[in-house]
């Protein structure tokens, strides 16, 4: 063999022993990788759990869910099985936000306020009483309130009129009438909703933008607000809310309902494509209701505060007002819901309903909880959640032994952004649903109002077996979960 034969064969030799090496650095480094990311996941899902407030905060929340959806898509995409193939598309819709602050504290906001007074302000005074701590934040040109008026009898302070709907904006320490054109406007007509919307955002445009639905609350089915001028019965019902928001095209960081029972899987189906967070409450709210100078004193001074930071100061607030003062404060639940996931968890809840359809209309799965004050009126009038047909989420998904229970979980958990409560309140979680059981009449109205907002047909249709075949008086006993109830932290890592 001769000399270049020979170094040829020197060369391909060493090549693919070069070649052997670089293919075993690429997989190590890859395995390390994965398992160094695993255990930097266990760990943080260690902490989160070993927290001792029972309650993650929101920042924590949402980089947990990030990564443990990641874990999901990794894991079904590598075995695509049925039950994968279907995970793996969830996880891939969940969508980027629709709002995306400036930052530095550039950014202009407004918060729109459709405050319709209602009994609450014609017979306690309890608007005017907000608008006092909305008064309270420190000014910032930046934040512009703009109030809309309507829907009550009597107006307690302020100079604002009861004979027809006025236009406020809050500039330092005094509630300045901006547009006194406008008859006695309908809070349960869209457009009343819809114009208030485009208006406020044509006249006081900004980066950012917040809607708050002040007056009761009815729920998923029965909806927002009593107007004293209209039928007793009317309402801005869910799929009203969403046109409402369609044919005004504005987005928002954040629409909180300062009302009763709005914290339902459906309302914030209903809100997807036009918010990046909703903020609810799963319970009824008491007299005090929102409390608002922390949590505008907070983006008053920094117009660029996250919506996640700035809604757990506005929960924490409310409850904590609820606590101190128990002459008008009562039991209270507060949730910021993080819109992104509520499809997959939509997604995740019929696929369990389905499965444990036996289960379900067995027993009667709704809550237990006192009415107060801030209830619609035009709802029934029986003192309990349960007549409601509100059934707490995480609740029924872990009082059944299914193998369905860890995906629902996972979503709730990635959903439920932030949540806190008074601590004679510990049995809700966040998120409700709504089951009709026993009621032929409230089906009717949930059929119409779920079949406009857009939710399957298959699953509106399959709610038609509560009223006929379900046990209505049989209710499910939560006691053993109330009582191991010590936050999201303990479900946040399925």
């Amino acid at each position: 063999m001769d000399y270049q034969t020979k170094r040829k064969n020197i060369i391909i030799v060493f090549s693919v022993i070069l070649s052997i090496l670089v293919v075993y650095t690429v997989i190590g480094s890859i395995l390390v990788t994965r398992d160094l990311q695993a255990q930097a996941l266990a760990s943080e899902r260690g902490r989160l759990q070993n927290s001792s407030r029972g309650r993650l905060h929101s920042n924590e929340r949402g980089r947990l869910a990030e990564a443990q959806i990641a874990e999901n898509q990794k894991g079904t995409e590598e075995n695509p099985g049925p039950d994968n193939r279907v995970a793996a598309i969830q996880n891939r819709l969940v969508r980027q936000p629709l709002v995306t602050p400036r930052g530095n504290g550039e950014d202009t906001v407004t918060v729109m306020v459709y405050m319709n007074g209602s009994n609450l302000e014609s017979d306690y005074g309890f608007a005017t009483q907000d608008i006092s701590e909305m008064l309270d934040a420190p000014y910032n040109e930046k934040v512009n309130i703009v109030i809309e008026t309507l829907g009550t009898k009597k107006w307690h302070d302020y100079g604002i009129m009861n004979d027809h709907t006025q236009r406020f904006i809050l500039d330092e320490k005094d509630v300045l009438l901006v547009d006194d054109t406008l008859g006695q406007e309908d809070c349960t007509d869209p457009d009343t909703l819809t114009d208030f919307i485009t208006w406020s955002a044509k006249n006081y445009p900004a980066d950012r933008y917040f809607l708050i639905l002040w007056d009761h609350g009815g729920g998923s089915v029965d909806g927002f607000g009593w107007d004293q001028y209209q039928r007793y019965n009317a309402s801005l019902t869910i799929d009203e809310m969403q046109q409402s928001l369609k044919d005004a095209g504005i987005v928002f960081d954040f629409i909180g309902m300062d009302a009763c029972i709005m914290s339902s899987i459906e309302t914030c189906y209903a809100l997807y494509d036009y918010c990046d967070y909703c903020v609810l409450s799963e319970d009824f709210e008491s007299a005090l209701g929102w409390s608002y100078e922390g949590w505008l004193t907070a983006l008053s001074e920094n117009t660029s505060i996250d919506t996640v930071s700035l809604g757990t100061i506005l929960v924490d607030d409310m409850v904590e007002a609820n606590k101190k003062n128990r002459m008008e404060g009562d039991s209270s639940t507060l949730a910021l819901i993080d819109e992104r996931y509520i499809p997959s968890a939509f997604d995740s809840w019929m696929s369990f309903a389905y499965a444990n359809e036996a289960a379900l209309l067995t027993t009667n799965f709704s809550r237990e909880v006192a009415r107060s004050g801030r209830a619609l009126p035009a709802c029934r009038v029986s003192s309990a959640l349960q007549e409601y047909y509100i059934t707490d989420l995480l609740a029924l998904a872990v009082s059944i032994d299914a193998r369905e229970t860890k995906g629902l979980v996972s979503r709730l958990a990635a959903a439920v952004a932030y949540y806190n409560c008074t601590d004679d309140n510990v049995g809700l979680t966040g998120l409700a649903v709504t089951l009709p059981y026993g009621d032929n009449s409230f089906y009717s109205s949930m059929e119409r109002v779920y079949a406009n907002i857009g939710i399957d047909k298959r699953y509106v249709e399959w709610l038609s077996k509560f009223p006929e075949n379900a046990d209505s008086s049989e209710y499910y006993d939560y006691e053993d979960f109330n009582q191991s109830w010590s936050g999201w932290e303990e479900y946040s890592g399925n």
